[in-house]
Protein backbone atom coordinates (compact mmCIF):
# COMPACT_ATOMS: atom_id res chain seq x y z
CA UNK A 1 0.00 0.00 0.00
CA UNK A 2 1.50 3.82 -1.29
CA UNK A 3 2.47 5.55 1.95
CA UNK A 4 0.68 8.38 3.17
CA UNK A 5 2.88 11.09 3.71
CA UNK A 6 2.56 14.64 4.97
CA UNK A 7 4.54 18.10 3.57
CA UNK A 8 6.30 18.29 6.78
CA UNK A 9 6.32 16.64 10.26
CA UNK A 10 4.94 13.03 11.55
CA UNK A 11 2.60 11.03 12.59
CA UNK A 12 2.55 10.65 16.33
CA UNK A 13 -0.02 8.26 18.07
CA UNK A 14 -0.79 7.78 21.62
CA UNK A 15 -2.60 4.43 22.33
CA UNK A 16 -3.75 3.63 25.88
CA UNK A 17 -4.66 0.04 27.10
CA UNK A 18 -6.51 -2.13 29.39
CA UNK A 19 -6.25 -6.14 29.89
CA UNK A 20 -9.64 -8.14 30.65
CA UNK A 21 -8.25 -9.93 33.84
CA UNK A 22 -11.15 -11.98 33.94
CA UNK A 23 -10.71 -13.35 30.28
CA UNK A 24 -6.94 -13.67 30.81
CA UNK A 25 -7.50 -15.72 33.24
CA UNK A 26 -9.41 -18.25 30.95
CA UNK A 27 -6.48 -18.00 28.95
CA UNK A 28 -3.67 -20.98 28.73
CA UNK A 29 -0.25 -20.21 29.67
CA UNK A 30 1.06 -20.56 26.83
CA UNK A 31 -1.55 -18.05 25.51
CA UNK A 32 -0.46 -15.43 27.21
CA UNK A 33 3.19 -15.93 26.79
CA UNK A 34 2.72 -15.83 23.31
CA UNK A 35 0.99 -12.38 23.47
CA UNK A 36 3.67 -10.64 24.92
CA UNK A 37 6.22 -12.16 23.02
CA UNK A 38 4.05 -10.84 19.65
CA UNK A 39 4.04 -7.49 21.10
CA UNK A 40 7.27 -7.18 21.98
CA UNK A 41 8.18 -8.32 18.60
CA UNK A 42 5.60 -5.96 16.77
CA UNK A 43 7.11 -3.24 18.71
CA UNK A 44 10.27 -4.40 17.59
CA UNK A 45 9.40 -4.30 14.03
CA UNK A 46 8.18 -1.27 14.09
CA UNK A 47 11.16 0.31 15.58
CA UNK A 48 13.40 -0.84 12.96
CA UNK A 49 11.53 1.14 10.25
CA UNK A 50 13.38 4.18 9.08
CA UNK A 51 12.61 7.14 11.69
CA UNK A 52 10.04 5.04 13.31
CA UNK A 53 9.88 5.27 17.17
CA UNK A 54 7.96 3.31 19.82
CA UNK A 55 8.14 4.05 23.57
CA UNK A 56 5.98 1.92 25.96
CA UNK A 57 4.62 2.85 29.37
CA UNK A 58 2.95 1.35 32.38
CA UNK A 59 0.47 4.05 33.18
CA UNK A 60 0.06 4.44 36.66
CA UNK A 61 -3.44 4.71 37.85
CA UNK A 62 -6.99 3.47 37.02
CA UNK A 63 -7.15 5.19 33.48
CA UNK A 64 -5.18 2.07 31.93
CA UNK A 65 -2.90 -0.22 32.05
CA UNK A 66 -0.46 0.58 29.83
CA UNK A 67 0.44 3.44 26.54
CA UNK A 68 2.45 2.76 23.52
CA UNK A 69 3.68 6.28 21.99
CA UNK A 70 4.37 5.50 18.05
CA UNK A 71 5.96 8.26 15.89
CA UNK A 72 5.99 7.42 12.23
CA UNK A 73 6.30 9.33 8.89
CA UNK A 74 3.52 7.03 6.95
CA UNK A 75 -0.02 6.95 8.43
CA UNK A 76 -0.51 4.32 6.73
CA UNK A 77 2.02 2.43 8.30
CA UNK A 78 0.71 3.71 11.67
CA UNK A 79 -2.05 2.34 11.44
CA UNK A 80 -1.20 -1.05 10.42
CA UNK A 81 1.42 -0.92 13.75
CA UNK A 82 -1.68 0.03 15.84
CA UNK A 83 -3.92 -3.02 14.40
CA UNK A 84 -0.80 -5.31 14.43
CA UNK A 85 -0.84 -4.65 18.50
CA UNK A 86 -4.79 -5.24 18.89
CA UNK A 87 -3.98 -8.50 17.23
CA UNK A 88 -1.15 -9.80 19.34
CA UNK A 89 -3.83 -10.74 21.88
CA UNK A 90 -6.63 -13.14 21.82
CA UNK A 91 -9.65 -11.80 21.44
CA UNK A 92 -11.31 -9.56 23.76
CA UNK A 93 -8.47 -9.60 26.12
CA UNK A 94 -6.86 -6.26 25.13
CA UNK A 95 -8.92 -3.36 25.10
CA UNK A 96 -8.24 0.14 23.77
CA UNK A 97 -9.31 2.07 26.23
CA UNK A 98 -8.28 5.96 24.64
CA UNK A 99 -6.47 6.82 21.49
CA UNK A 100 -5.05 10.03 20.44
CA UNK A 101 -3.65 10.75 16.92
CA UNK A 102 -2.21 13.92 16.19
CA UNK A 103 1.04 15.57 14.23
CA UNK A 104 4.30 17.23 15.21
CA UNK A 105 4.45 21.15 14.29
CA UNK A 106 6.20 24.50 14.45
CA UNK A 107 4.91 27.14 16.56
CA UNK A 108 3.23 29.90 14.29
CA UNK A 109 4.69 32.35 16.74
CA UNK A 110 8.63 31.91 16.19
CA UNK A 111 10.59 34.65 15.18
CA UNK A 112 11.37 34.78 11.54
CA UNK A 113 14.29 36.13 9.53
CA UNK A 114 12.29 39.79 8.66
CA UNK A 115 11.53 40.15 12.07
CA UNK A 116 15.19 38.96 13.33
CA UNK A 117 16.71 41.31 9.79
CA UNK A 118 14.52 44.63 11.45
CA UNK A 119 15.90 43.95 14.88
CA UNK A 120 19.33 43.77 13.86
CA UNK A 121 19.11 46.93 12.00
CA UNK A 122 16.73 48.98 14.34
CA UNK A 123 17.25 47.89 17.71
CA UNK A 124 21.37 46.89 17.04
CA UNK A 125 22.09 49.79 14.14
CA UNK A 126 23.61 47.08 12.11
CA UNK A 127 23.68 47.45 8.63
CA UNK A 128 22.86 44.58 6.31
CA UNK A 129 26.15 44.20 4.43
CA UNK A 130 28.26 44.08 7.43
CA UNK A 131 30.28 41.37 9.16
CA UNK A 132 28.58 41.47 12.25
CA UNK A 133 25.32 41.23 10.60
CA UNK A 134 25.87 38.31 8.64
CA UNK A 135 27.32 36.56 11.67
CA UNK A 136 23.96 37.45 13.65
CA UNK A 137 22.12 36.67 11.06
CA UNK A 138 23.70 33.42 9.97
CA UNK A 139 23.61 31.93 13.34
CA UNK A 140 19.84 32.97 13.82
CA UNK A 141 19.17 30.77 10.84
CA UNK A 142 21.25 28.24 12.02
CA UNK A 143 19.40 28.37 15.51
CA UNK A 144 15.97 28.40 13.37
CA UNK A 145 16.96 25.02 11.15
CA UNK A 146 17.67 23.23 14.51
CA UNK A 147 14.58 24.38 16.24
CA UNK A 148 12.23 22.94 13.17
CA UNK A 149 13.87 19.84 12.73
CA UNK A 150 13.71 19.07 16.53
CA UNK A 151 10.30 20.10 16.24
CA UNK A 152 8.65 18.79 12.88
CA UNK A 153 11.42 15.69 13.26
CA UNK A 154 12.14 15.02 16.40
CA UNK A 155 13.85 11.96 18.52
CA UNK A 156 11.97 10.32 21.66
CA UNK A 157 14.15 10.22 24.49
CA UNK A 158 14.01 7.63 27.27
CA UNK A 159 13.65 9.39 30.29
CA UNK A 160 11.79 7.03 33.05
CA UNK A 161 8.86 8.99 33.47
CA UNK A 162 5.90 10.42 30.98
CA UNK A 163 3.10 12.60 30.97
CA UNK A 164 0.50 13.14 28.35
CA UNK A 165 -2.41 15.57 28.09
CA UNK A 166 -4.68 17.33 25.82
CA UNK A 167 -5.69 20.83 25.37
CA UNK A 168 -7.19 23.66 23.57
CA UNK A 169 -7.33 27.54 23.91
CA UNK A 170 -10.55 28.98 24.83
CA UNK A 171 -13.34 30.17 22.82
CA UNK A 172 -15.66 31.55 25.62
CA UNK A 173 -17.89 34.72 25.43
CA UNK A 174 -15.99 36.69 27.31
CA UNK A 175 -12.63 35.07 26.45
CA UNK A 176 -11.91 33.77 22.79
CA UNK A 177 -8.07 33.20 21.93
CA UNK A 178 -8.87 33.08 18.03
CA UNK A 179 -10.33 36.78 18.16
CA UNK A 180 -6.92 37.90 19.34
CA UNK A 181 -4.89 39.60 16.94
CA UNK A 182 -1.81 38.17 16.12
CA UNK A 183 0.81 40.28 17.65
CA UNK A 184 -1.28 39.84 20.58
CA UNK A 185 -1.32 36.08 20.71
CA UNK A 186 2.73 36.07 19.80
CA UNK A 187 3.48 37.93 23.13
CA UNK A 188 1.53 36.04 25.05
CA UNK A 189 2.99 33.12 23.84
CA UNK A 190 6.08 34.45 24.02
CA UNK A 191 6.12 34.66 27.72
CA UNK A 192 4.75 31.23 28.10
CA UNK A 193 7.88 29.91 26.23
CA UNK A 194 9.96 31.47 28.84
CA UNK A 195 8.56 29.99 31.68
CA UNK A 196 9.33 26.75 29.77
CA UNK A 197 12.72 27.52 29.29
CA UNK A 198 13.02 27.23 32.80
CA UNK A 199 12.63 23.79 32.85
CA UNK A 200 14.56 22.79 29.68
CA UNK A 201 16.83 20.88 31.31
CA UNK A 202 14.58 18.57 33.67
CA UNK A 203 11.38 17.83 30.88
CA UNK A 204 11.46 17.80 27.09
CA UNK A 205 8.46 18.66 25.72
CA UNK A 206 6.87 17.39 22.65
CA UNK A 207 4.10 19.80 21.64
CA UNK A 208 1.75 17.98 18.64
CA UNK A 209 -1.03 19.57 16.82
CA UNK A 210 -4.15 17.73 16.64
CA UNK A 211 -6.82 20.26 15.06
CA UNK A 212 -9.10 18.38 12.13
CA UNK A 213 -7.37 15.33 13.70
CA UNK A 214 -8.68 14.47 17.25
CA UNK A 215 -10.88 16.03 19.84
CA UNK A 216 -8.38 18.99 20.96
CA UNK A 217 -6.08 21.57 19.23
CA UNK A 218 -3.11 19.95 21.37
CA UNK A 219 -1.20 16.61 22.14
CA UNK A 220 1.31 17.91 25.04
CA UNK A 221 3.74 14.87 26.20
CA UNK A 222 6.06 15.81 28.88
CA UNK A 223 9.60 13.38 29.34
CA UNK A 224 11.09 13.70 32.59
CA UNK A 225 13.48 11.44 34.66
CA UNK A 226 11.95 13.31 37.85
CA UNK A 227 8.11 13.25 37.66
CA UNK A 228 8.01 16.38 40.65
CA UNK A 229 8.64 18.36 37.36
CA UNK A 230 5.50 17.25 35.26
CA UNK A 231 3.84 19.36 38.45
CA UNK A 232 5.63 22.23 38.88
CA UNK A 233 6.13 23.08 35.04
CA UNK A 234 2.23 22.95 34.55
CA UNK A 235 1.70 24.84 37.70
CA UNK A 236 4.19 27.80 36.62
CA UNK A 237 2.75 27.78 33.45
CA UNK A 238 -1.02 27.99 34.37
CA UNK A 239 0.00 31.81 35.78
CA UNK A 240 0.78 32.65 32.11
CA UNK A 241 -2.00 34.72 31.15
CA UNK A 242 -2.14 32.66 27.66
CA UNK A 243 -2.98 29.74 30.72
CA UNK A 244 -4.56 30.98 32.90
CA UNK A 245 -7.02 33.01 30.59
CA UNK A 246 -7.68 31.17 27.53
CA UNK A 247 -6.19 27.10 28.43
CA UNK A 248 -8.47 24.12 28.51
CA UNK A 249 -6.97 20.69 29.45
CA UNK A 250 -8.07 16.84 29.21
CA UNK A 251 -7.40 14.34 31.50
CA UNK A 252 -3.27 13.53 31.89
CA UNK A 253 -1.62 9.98 31.80
CA UNK A 254 1.34 9.15 33.67
CA UNK A 255 3.40 6.53 32.20
CA UNK A 256 6.94 4.43 33.86
CA UNK A 257 8.89 3.29 30.82
CA UNK A 258 9.36 0.21 29.70
CA UNK A 259 10.29 -2.85 27.41
CA UNK A 260 7.41 -5.15 26.15
CA UNK A 261 9.74 -7.85 27.93
CA UNK A 262 9.21 -5.75 31.11
CA UNK A 263 5.51 -5.52 31.05
CA UNK A 264 3.79 -8.93 32.39
CA UNK A 265 5.70 -8.72 35.22
CA UNK A 266 4.20 -5.04 36.31
CA UNK A 267 1.20 -6.04 35.70
CA UNK A 268 1.11 -8.72 37.68
CA UNK A 269 -0.10 -11.12 34.36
Amino acid sequence: MDAIRAQEGWFVLHLFYRVDRRLWKLLEPQERSQAFDCLSRVLEKFRNNKDCQGHLYSIVGHKADFALMLIDPDLNHINQAENAVAASFPGGTLQTIHSYLSMTETSEYITREDDYDRSLREKEGLPADSPVYQQKMQAFRDAMQRYVNERLYPKLPSHRVMCFYPMNKGRGELKNWYSLDFETRKRLMGGHAITGRRFASKVQQLVTGSTGMDQWEWGVTLFADDPVYFKRIVYEMRFDEVSAVYGQFGDFFVGIHLEATELPARLNL
